[in-house]
């Protein structure tokens, strides 16, 4: 029968936030809490006298148990008592990195070991994301500088050649030369504008806005400029309140580079539909958007790489808009993913948006 002790130190280890596994000396896992169960995705009667091994992958299983006997052997202690990052695999068999602590314990003459888990997916995302806004920064600061001096440059060659045209009015082919230098010029400069968009830190202006509405105000602009272009708007808000805290300016660049990407991909009529859902991201309350056209849809590289900075199937185009897109919903505390499966459906995508700031 367990003693009062017994029972407290068990519902504790029950109750635990972080996962805490116990095996013996032949690494078979002897105890798995309900924190280490919501870790891993099994129940603890699938774990229990199985080895630990189960729970990591190559090649953290391998070192683990080289790390183990090793420690039996010659009582070196590489991992007892020390904290260290590790990976953890789920029984589905997707990985999280994860902070582990490893203690031995005796019971009689038998040794243990505890392991007490914690995921740090949060942590590392945001440290990987502080790592990546210091070096667009310090790209950033370097195009600032280099946009500056070509938009000079560029000044000087279109007053050149706005010159250069009036000298030969009469000269239609001359003319057609001077047409084409112009426009690539211009494309240079939505270049340049594109590199700097991209590098440059994110500030938000944050409003309480409906998401659907910017949407509309999207297509609305881009109807305006596309006159010869068929588009259709198909909202479903499913009852839900759209509102949320974000910056108009910046949803805006994110909804018309999804539109104009749907605009390249599809024929007339273009058929854009709109669903809208609530749901629960990260602990809050948040707006489920998802966006469908009616084109070809993605191949599994476009899939894969769609988010990718200079990766672009346009033949004119710099690859930054989707990439930029997805910084700007991330800087709202959000995510954006590329939805739907591989096939001749449309392209999907998929917004998550807290509908308040954090």
């Amino acid at each position: 029968m367990a003693t009062d002790s017994e029972t407290r130190l068990k519902s504790i280890v029950q109750t635990a936030v972080d996962g805490i596994i116990t095996i013996d000396e032949r690494g078979s896992i002897d105890t798995f809490n309900a924190a280490a169960e919501r870790l891993f995705g099994y129940r603890a009667n699938e774990v229990i006298g199985k080895n630990v091994s189960m729970l990591m992958p190559s090649p953290y299983r391998d070192q683990d148990d080289e790390f183990l006997a090793q420690y039996l052997a010659t009582g070196d202690k590489k991992i007892i008592g020390i904290g260290r990052e590790a990976v953890g695999r789920r029984k589905d068999g997707s990985t999280f990195p994860m902070h582990l602590s490893v203690g031995e314990m005796r019971l009689g003459d038998k040794r243990f070991f505890t392991g007490i888990l914690h995921n740090i997916s949060d942590r590392k995302q945001a440290e990987e994301r502080a790592l990546q806004e210091e070096r667009l920064a310090a790209i950033g600061q370097m195009i600032g500088v280099v946009t500056q001096e070509s938009r000079n440059v560029l000044q000087r060659m279109v007053a050149n050649l706005e010159m250069a045209a009036m000298e030969i009015e009469d000269r239609p082919e001359a003319l057609e030369y001077i047409s084409r230098t112009q426009a690539a010029q211009d494309d240079l400069h939505h270049l340049y504008e594109e590199l700097r968009s991209y590098a440059a830190r994110i500030t938000l202006e944050r409003e309480l806005c409906r998401v659907d509405h910017l949407v509309g105000q999207v297509l609305n602009d881009i109807s305006a400029s596309h006159k010869s272009r068929q588009i259709r708007l198909r909202p479903n808000n499913n009852g839900c309140d759209t509102r949320c805290e974000v910056d108009p300016f910046r949803m805006n660049q994110v909804f018309r580079n999804m539109v104009e990407n749907s605009l390249a991909a599809c024929a007339d009529p273009l058929s854009i539909e709109l669903l809208l859902s609530d749901t629960e991201f990260k602990g809050r309350a948040a707006v489920d958007l998802c966006y469908r056209d009616n084109g070809t849809g993605l191949n599994e590289e476009q899939r894969r790489r769609m988010f990718e900075p200079f990766f672009t199937t346009k033949t004119k185009g710099t690859g930054l808009g989707m990439a930029i897109s997805k910084r700007i919903v991330e800087a709202h505390g959000g995510q954006m993913a590329v939805g739907g499966k591989v096939t001749p459906g449309g392209a999907e995508f998929l917004i998550t948006l807290p509908r308040q700031s954090a």
